[in-house]
Formats: C-alpha cells, sequence, structure tokens
C-alpha cells in the first residue's frame, strides 16, 4: 500500500493551484516506519600509472628510468644519439634480464652484496657518495643496477659458452685485386702452375695476408670479414682453387691449403665466435620479443 506520506504530498501538488485549498487533516508520522540508514561506501582512489617509455613483453620500461640513463649519457658527453641508444640498451637489457629468469639464474645476496662493497672500497665513503650523486643514483637504485647488471652477466656467460675451444676450420690463401680482368688473367697463370704465394705477394691488395704469399691462417665460419672468400675456402678441398670471386673489396681468387673438422681456436677467433654467438641469440631474442616504444627518440 503507498505511504501515506506520499498520498497527501501528491494530493497537494495536484490541488495546489486551486482557491481556496482544502482542509487536510494531517497525518500522524508516528505510524509511518524510518527508513534504513544507508552506509555510502566511498570509490577507492583512482591511481595514476606512472607514464611509460616501452614495453616488452607486457613488462615496463618507466618514463622516469629511460630519462634518468638519458641524463647519464648526454653528461658523459660521448654519443650524439643518446635517446635511441639509450631506448635500445633499456629494451636489449630487459630481453636478456627475462631470458635469464626464464633459465633460473639468479643473483646470490652475497655476490650482490661483494661487488656493491667492491664499488664502495675502491672510491672510499665520500667518494663513492659523490659518485651516486653525479650519476644520479640512490644506493637503492645502484644497488639494484648491478643486481641486473650480474643477472644479465650470467646470461650472457651463459650464450657465450655455446663456443668451444675448437672448430671445423681451414688454413687458405688469398689474392684481391681491383679489377675483374686482372683477376682473370692471374686465375689462368695459377692454373698454368703459376705459384700462388709469389703472385699473392706480387698482386693482392689484402695487405694483412699479402706479404705472407696471401696467407690467410687457420680460422673457422664466421671469421673472415668477405663471406664470399669464406664460403669458397670451405667449399673447396685441399690443394684447389676457386674462381674468380666478386666482394665489396674487389675481385678475389682463393686457395684452400688444409682443413680440419677439429682444430683449435685461436683466441682472437674464440672471442669473435663467442661475441657473435651472444650478438646472434640477442638478433632472434628482440625478433621474437613483443616490443612496445612509447617514445620517440
Amino acid at each position: 500500500m503507498p505511504s501515506l506520506i506520499i498520498l497527501v504530498w501528491v494530493l497537494a501538488l495536484t490541488v495546489g493551484c486551486a482557491s481556496p485549498p482544502p482542509e487536510l487533516t494531517p497525518v500522524s508520522t508516528a505510524t509511518v516506519p524510518a527508513l534504513p540508514t544507508r552506509t555510502v561506501t566511498p570509490l577507492p582512489p583512482t591511481v595514476t600509472p606512472e607514464p611509460l617509455a616501452a614495453r616488452v613483453n607486457g613488462q615496463p620500461i618507466l618514463l622516469a628510468e629511460f630519462e634518468a640513463e638519458l641524463q647519464r649519457c648526454e653528461a658523459a658527453q660521448v654519443f650524439t644519439d643518446c635517446a635511441a641508444r639509450v631506448l635500445q640498451s633499456l629494451v636489449e637489457q630487459v630481453v636478456v634480464e627475462q631470458a635469464a629468469v626464464n633459465a633460473g639464474l639468479k643473483v646470490a645476496e652475497e655476490t650482490l652484496e661483494a661487488e656493491v662493497a667492491r664499488v664502495r672500497e675502491t672510491l672510499g665513503v665520500e667518494g663513492f657518495a659523490a659518485w651516486l650523486a653525479a650519476n644520479l643514483y640512490t644506493e637503492a637504485s645502484f644497488r639494484e643496477a648491478v643486481r641486473r647488471d650480474l643477472l644479465r652477466a650470467q646470461m650472457i656467460a651463459q650464450v657465450r659458452q655455446t663456443v668451444g675451444d675448437d672448430a671445423e676450420q681451414v688454413r687458405a690463401r688469398l689474392i684481391l685485386v681491383a679489377e675483374e680482368a686482372t683477376a682473370r688473367e692471374l686465375l689462368a697463370q695459377l692454373q698454368a702452375g703459376a705459384d700462388f704465394a709469389t703472385l699473392a705477394a706480387q698482386s693482392s691488395l689484402d695487405l694483412s695476408s699479402r706479404a705472407a704469399g696471401g696467407d690467410l691462417g687457420w680460422f673457422p665460419r664466421g671469421w673472415l670479414t668477405l663471406p664470399e672468400v669464406e664460403q669458397a675456402a670451405f667449399a673447396l678441398e685441399a690443394g684447389q682453387l676457386s674462381e674468380v670471386l666478386t666482394t665489396e673489396l674487389g675481385f678475389a681468387i682463393v686457395r684452400t691449403e688444409e682443413r680440419e673438422a677439429v682444430h683449435a681456436l685461436s683466441p682472437e677467433a674464440a672471442e669473435a665466435l663467442r661475441q657473435k654467438a651472444y650478438t646472434d641469440w640477442l638478433q632472434a631474442k628482440l625478433a621474437q620479443a613483443e616490443i612496445e616504444m612509447f617514445v620517440n627518440p
């Protein structure tokens, strides 16, 4: 049944313009139950998300982190393209860290403490504080930066270990000249029995091997800067000559002297292959990653 109060209010509204108004008998409110008290729950405060510079596989890179690294780069006055370098570096760092976590790698607390202590002891208490301030670090943010560096170092070391101390290698000689006609004349002489080392010493433009009769020494795949020369050397049997090869530096002739399925790597070759292994691995990870950029470097 409608409330008496409501009925009286509606009636008064409908006849309010009539004259004279009818006399109304007041209605007692004692019989009307009180309305229940409603508890108002305040809405939770709206959280303003921190602005991002990028996101890698859903993991954010904060704009504040990007700006801090950018200031460090610009203060060093080494690069003119700091923004692009910093953004790319931060993305690569996150990709490597994610791979490290997925591989189950962790930084032991004692390792982290030892590294931070080493830096502090090297610089001294006042020097360490001054260095932190100059490089826009707090002790906490520096500690986190060291932890992330150590984690990435573990991942990089794991990738580099995929390259052993030996590999398939060949020893080959090279003649490099500027003109194709010259290369064909030299090839004809070699095919007629001319000595490769003598012609290389006389004609080759490759200064690193000319004095040694064109001898490139032992090298693995991925070592030479001219891929056409390397591919030919590995395709030939010992004692065989290549055809004239077109390279970015000129025209080349290669002769493979020796080849071994397993040959000890030189320190230089081992380091180059390990660096290449990491570079290739990183490029593959970047290609697989979902990367969103929110700043335009």
